[in-house]
């Protein structure tokens, strides 16, 4: 095994080419935070309570949306398998088969405003009533939203599940363009339209949205598309096509799920911690959020180029990709952990100049810095395990570790034995280093790669 991994980590080509691929991945990553940034601008010219409102709420929307966009996004995994296997007409089933789950979980978009409201009637303050109803308009109108981003999300998978992760960067750029002109437009009123506010700023995403996805199908049933892939031959999906799109793609929506969710929870941790320790804390997230896209990009170039080894039956180059690109992610996110560690002062300084904000700051940035490569092994190999659709024990791993590790360990580091900032994230960084070892040992074991798709 050791002869294996010094084989496979000197391999450049391969790190190139899991490099050139995770490249624009980076690119659409850092597009889909200006969304948010971009919504939080323009309502931020309304009133303290809008910035709030659509902040906490925008919250909730990303938590519940994983669990239907990360279902659509399996469409990665089996268009992998087909491009892998050179059975083109495979892809477009694929893709149907996805299509046909995806239009079976828009129906439930009838029921998510109801659910959003019922939601967020929990997360926001009690004392708050305007700040309530401005949340849960922004939440009632981007629910139509859902349908729109599963569709591009199959598209996605389709694109990048053949090696493309250029023209996935190119629609997301062109939804950022989109949604900073409707903002413009809608939010404070321009161009003689009268001032929407909050609302505006969920119908401009909303659109901003309907516009990507009206593109995606564009480029789905391309002549050249439907010629190559038969995108266009309409592929009635059974009962076992269907059972199979959930069995791989249910369990990274609900993984996602939870990984959200569990950090929610975190921070609303810190939030008892007191407000400086919470602004450090804020503060911390823009710099993390950071090598964490670089990860995530990583994760997603891995994962289409695993499951197109697999689908083309060499197991062996799916297990190299899987620990090239383990390897990029660590020089990767090492460096900029290591960024955290020579000027830490100096980054929380950007943002506030009050000494306990900076020295909480600190604290966090030091320790983030520490477990950056466990938190690489874990976000690739979590993809590469994922990409073989070995979903549902990522998704498990996830599940018994946030709520059965995680939250329980940052609790009681931060209060019963007032470890304070520094032991919450302990607790964290417990969290990210128990994911980075399980994902490791199920990689090396090999099962994921007899796992098998219809």
């Amino acid at each position: 095994m050791r002869s294996s991994l010094r084989q496979n980590y000197f391999k450049l080509g391969m790190l190139k080419e899991v490099a050139i691929l995770a490249g624009p991945l980076v690119l659409q990553q850092l597009s889909f935070t200006l969304m948010g940034v971009t919504d939080t601008y323009f309502v931020s010219r309304v009133s303290t309570e809008a910035v709030a409102a659509v902040g906490l709420a925008g919250v909730v929307f990303f938590a519940i949306m994983l669990l239907f966009r990360s279902t659509a996004n399996s469409s990665v995994v089996f268009v992998g398998r087909s491009y892998g296997a050179k059975d083109p007409d495979g892809v477009g089933r694929a893709v149907w088969n996805v299509l046909t789950m995806v239009a079976l979980l828009s129906c439930l978009t009838f029921f998510l405003p109801w659910l959003f409201a019922f939601v967020f009637a929990f997360a926001a303050p009690a004392d708050s009533e305007v700040l309530r109803e401005l949340g849960t308009q922004y939440l009632r109108i981007r629910a139509f939203e859902v349908p729109l981003a599963m569709f591009s999300a199959v598209v996605w998978g389709f694109l990048v599940g053949r090696g493309d992760s250029r023209t996935p960067m190119l629609l997301a750029w062109l939804q950022v363009g989109t949604n900073i002109f409707l903002d413009w437009l809608l939010v404070p009123g321009n161009l003689g339209l009268p001032p929407y506010g909050v609302a505006g700023a969920a119908y401009a995403t909303v659109a901003a949205n309907f516009i990507n996805a009206l593109l995606s199908a564009y480029i789905l049933w391309h002549p050249q598309n439907r010629l190559d892939y038969k995108t266009a031959k309409f592929h009635r999906a059974s009962l076992k096509d269907l059972r199979n799109v959930l069995k791989v793609g249910l369990p990274m929506g609900v993984g996602d799920f939870v990984e959200v969710s569990s950090f929610s929870a975190f921070f609303a941790l810190i939030g008892r911690l007191g407000t400086d320790t919470l602004a450090a804390n804020n503060i911390a997230l823009q710099y993390m959020s950071m090598s964490f896209t670089l990860g995530v990009a990583v994760a997603m170039a891995c994962s289409s180029l695993v499951s197109q080894h697999l689908g083309a039956k060499k197991p062996e180059l799916a297990e190299q990709v899987g620990y090239h690109a383990t390897l990029l992610a660590m020089l990767i996110m090492g460096t900029v952990g290591l960024t955290y560690l020579i000027a830490p002062a100096s980054f929380i300084g950007v943002f506030s100049q009050d000494a306990s904000v900076i020295s909480a700051g600190v604290i966090i940035l030091r320790l983030v810095a520490f477990y950056q490569i466990f938190d690489a092994i874990a976000i690739v190999l979590g993809g590469a395990l994922n990409g073989a659709g070995d979903t549902t024990y990522t998704m498990m791993v996830r599940l018994i570790f946030a709520w059965g590790l995680f939250l329980p360990s940052a609790w009681l580091l931060a209060f019963p034995l007032e470890g304070g900032i520094r032991g919450a994230w302990i607790g964290a960084l417990l969290y990210l280093s128990s994911l980075g070892i399980m994902y490791f040992f199920r990689f090396r074991s090999g099962r994921w790669k007899r796992i098998q798709l219809a």
